[in-house]
């Protein structure tokens, strides 16, 4: 399979995967099915409140993430980097996520998700073995859409912090520029 073809056949299933790891409509035991030879024994996952590894530990995760929590994922950009003997890769997925807490209000939260993957035969999609899994939040994201206060945050906090970072950087830069 030559790289580019290998890439979007890579992205593809990465899109999969993340829409079916982040959409809670689907079942534990179907992730589970899913996931199980996706993930290499040292499999680490990290976030903004956790880390920890292990391919059991993923599993017992992403069935918990699927039966505590509602939630869904709007991708909006993916993007794959491959070594120059496509033995081991990124997936980067930039999109949204909506955790579905509060009925006629889908909290987006902004997601970055960073996979670390190895191809044991490289060129192989089908062997794909995931080593690492990031989640990344926007916290200015976070805090702008909470109803209410996100508004304030938005129209007034953010443009206020700017004049001032932008006068302190006057101040600081004077005649080095």
């Amino acid at each position: 399979m030559n790289t580019e073809s290998l890439r979007a056949e890579l992205e593809r299933k990465f899109r999969e995967l993340t829409l079916m790891l982040y959409d809670t409509s689907v079942s534990p035991r179907q992730v589970d099915a899913t996931i199980a030879q996706l993930l290499a024994d040292g499999v680490r996952f990290v976030d903004p409140w956790q880390t920890g590894a292990g391919k059991e530990k993923y599993r017992l995760g992403a069935a918990g993430f699927h039966s505590m929590f509602r939630f869904d994922f709007e991708i909006h950009q993916a993007a794959i980097e491959l070594s120059a003997d496509a033995r081991t890769g990124r997936a980067l997925i930039d999109g949204v996520m909506y955790l579905r807490y509060v009925p006629l209000y889908p909290y987006p939260l902004r997601t970055f998700l960073v996979y670390r993957f190895s191809l044991p035969t490289p060129g192989d999609p089908s062997k794909l073995l995931i080593e690492f899994h990031e989640e990344m939040w926007s916290l200015g994201d976070m805090i702008a859409a909470v109803p209410g206060f996100g508004w304030l945050y938005a129209r007034l906090f953010r443009p206020a912090f700017n004049v001032g970072f932008l006068g302190a950087s006057y101040l600081f830069s004077r005649g080095k520029r």
